[in-house]
This record gives structure tokens, C-alpha cells and sequence, in this order.
């Protein structure tokens, strides 16, 4: 941020944002509803309190999921290279697969009870 953009803020505010960081992380790709096997480097900014990435969904810049799985602490981080920018979604794997599995879930649920009631 420039420096009359931070002038903008609070003081709360500019000391959260002071708190927080850059951390590389392992990720894993997500396309069509499934985990890839291979595992890239992204980067992340971070607060302290929200250090956790097992399980957490992200997302970069063109709409790609990603699950994080670790914290690469002794790797530095860097823009250039294998590191892709990644933000942190609200929602983690288990809540995404979920939305994407109950339609399928009440389809089958629906033709069981159709099955015994005859």
C-alpha cells in the first residue's frame, strides 16, 4: 500500500495489516471436483492467528482452487518462479466437496426411497 492509502486507515487497522505476512505453502490443485496428486508451491499473506492451511481452500488470481497442505517455513518467497499468489477462501475442502456432493447425495437418497416403497 502507499503511504497516503495507509494514512486512511485506523490505527487498529494498520497495525493488523502490519502483523501480517508473506508464507509459502503447499498446495494441491483442485480441477473437476478432484485433489491432484502432485503438489505446487504458492504463497500466501497471512495473519499470525490464521496460520493453519491443512484443509483450507484457496484460490489464485484466474479462479483456480487449491487445498493447502503445509507451511513451507525455511523456503522464501518469491513472485518469480514455481510460486503461485493464492488467497485464502472462507470455506475449507470439507464444505466445498459437501456443496458439490448434495445434489448427488439427495438424487440417490430420493431413488432409495423409491426403491423400497414399491
Amino acid at each position: 500500500m502507499k503511504i497516503k492509502q495507509l494514512t486512511l486507515l485506523d490505527e487498529q487497522s494498520l497495525n493488523e495489516i502490519q502483523q501480517n505476512k508473506y508464507v509459502v505453502i503447499q498446495v494441491h490443485a483442485l480441477k473437476s471436483n478432484s485433489v491432484e496428486a502432485v503438489t505446487r508451491q504458492a504463497f500466501v499473506w497471512l495473519p499470525p492467528k490464521e496460520m493453519k492451511v491443512k484443509g483450507e481452500l484457496f484460490d489464485d488470481f484466474l479462479g483456480n482452487h487449491y487445498v493447502g497442505c503445509k507451511i513451507l517455513k525455511k523456503k522464501p518467497c518469491s513472485e518469480s518462479g514455481n510460486q503461485i499468489p493464492v488467497f485464502k477462501l472462507n470455506t475449507t475442502i470439507q464444505d466445498y466437496l459437501l456443496k458439490q456432493l448434495k445434489p448427488v447425495l439427495e438424487t440417490l437418497d430420493q431413488k432409495r426411497r423409491n426403491y423400497y416403497a414399491n
